[in-house]
C-alpha cells in the first residue's frame, strides 16, 4: 500500500476524529454532572416533603419526624 494514500486517508478522516472526540468530552462532563452530584438533593427533598405534609397536617413518618430542616449534614441522613 502505498504511504502517501494512507497518509492522505488519515489527514482527511481527523476532522471527523477531533469533532467525535469534543462531543465524547463534552457529554462525559454533563453525565459525570447529572450523575454524580452530592448527595444534598435528597435531603432538600426530604425537607420539602416535611414541610409540604407538616403544612397539610398529615401525620409525618419517622423517618420525617427525625429531619431537622436546619440541618444540612448529609451523613445523619443516610
Amino acid at each position: 500500500m502505498n504511504i502517501k494514500k494512507v497518509l492522505n486517508f488519515l489527514m482527511s478522516n481527523s476532522t471527523y476524529l477531533y469533532s467525535f472526540f469534543i462531543f465524547f468530552g463534552i457529554f462525559s462532563l454533563i453525565y459525570i454532572y447529572f450523575n454524580f452530584r452530592s448527595g444534598k438533593n435528597k435531603i432538600n427533598n426530604k425537607i420539602v416533603l416535611k414541610n409540604l405534609l407538616e403544612s397539610l397536617d398529615i401525620d409525618l413518618p419517622d423517618e420525617l419526624k427525625a429531619l431537622d430542616s436546619s440541618s444540612t449534614d448529609p451523613q445523619k441522613f443516610s
